[in-house]
């Protein structure tokens, strides 16, 4: 059965919003993934807890495997599907986001860090508890 124009566009557009819709996807997990991070970073510091420490430090491959396959997606996107006006605009948030997201949790990846040296040298989590309110 051949398939006619109108089936052709609405496949090609249908396609195009279940591609938009993996990225905003993605996006999300990685958002929820690097406000973990966040939180456990900083309560690794606050509690002195270098186990949860060091796994903050064991997800950051992961968020950072995730911002390159994010950034993938959205450069395949822009190449195949050549968006215009909102897509595009979208597409440039979600790579901005994505970017932005991955420094968060660099930065969670620094907190985690610390939070084992702290806890190494036996330092006492005394006065972190403002940290936590900035975290």
């Amino acid at each position: 059965m051949p398939i006619s124009s109108e089936e052709y566009t609405q496949h090609i557009s249908r396609q195009f919003n279940e591609d938009l819709e993996e990225v905003r996807s993605h996006i999300l997990a990685m958002g929820g993934m690097v406000e973990k991070q966040v939180s456990d970073a900083v309560q690794a510091l606050v509690e002195g807890d270098s186990a949860l420490a060091s796994e903050v430090l064991s997800n950051e491959k992961q968020v950072n495997g995730m911002e390159v396959r994010i950034d993938e997606e959205c450069t395949r996107i822009i190449a195949l599907r050549q968006p215009a006006a909102s897509d595009l605009r979208l597409l440039v948030a979600a790579t901005k986001a994505n970017t932005d997201l991955e420094r968060v949790g660099d930065e969670a990846s620094k907190i985690a860090k610390m939070a084992i040296r702290l806890s190494e040298e036996g330092a006492i989590p005394r006065g972190y508890i403002e940290v936590s309110h900035i975290g």
